[in-house]
């Protein structure tokens, strides 16, 4: 039905349809796989990038989503996700533990057994883009129906590095 993504991408878009999203993942010609990279083959500014962040911990792999001019705060994410030894995961492990490659994680079609944490930032936007499963594949989508069709868990995990947006 949608052969003509990557394998990774037509799991994404099979998961948005499977759950009665209206969302297209959207195959771009340049790279996505850096939320600078999004926002630049997009055309709009990185805070409108979701972006994917995968972390071991001593229980389940945490993927948090967060702006793209954010980086995550582990501790906050430890607590939100109820979790120790959180660290982040190498490229290897990333694969191994999502099925998708860095510069690709997509919040959809993620294994069970995963524990998804979006930043509440995000929630103050009324659209955003996130990966697609393919480090040239995003999906457009508002951050209330990101959160409604993954089940994630919305808490403050960001640790700013830009000024607050007013």
């Amino acid at each position: 039905m949608y052969g003509d993504l990557p394998e990774g991408a037509r799991r994404v878009q099979e998961f948005l349809f499977e759950r009665g999203s209206a969302a297209v993942v959207r195959l771009l010609p340049d790279t996505t796989a850096t939320a600078q990279d999004a926002a630049r083959t997009l055309g709009v500014p990185v805070s409108h990038i979701g972006k994917s962040i995968v972390f071991a911990s001593d229980g389940p792999t945490i993927v948090a989503i967060a702006c793209g001019d954010d980086r995550i705060d582990t501790e906050a994410l430890a607590r939100a996700a109820d979790a120790s030894g959180v660290k982040s995961m190498r490229a290897d492990a990333v694969k191994q533990s999502t099925g998708y490659v860095i510069g690709g994680v997509s919040p959809f079609g993620l294994p069970s057994e995963a524990k998804i944490i979006i930043d509440s930032r995000l929630r103050d936007l009324d659209e955003c883009y996130v990966a697609a499963g393919h480090p040239r594949a995003v999906v457009h989508i508002t951050p209330d129906e990101l959160v409604a069709v993954t089940g994630a868990v919305v808490c403050a995990i960001a640790a700013s590095i830009r000024p607050e947006r007013g």
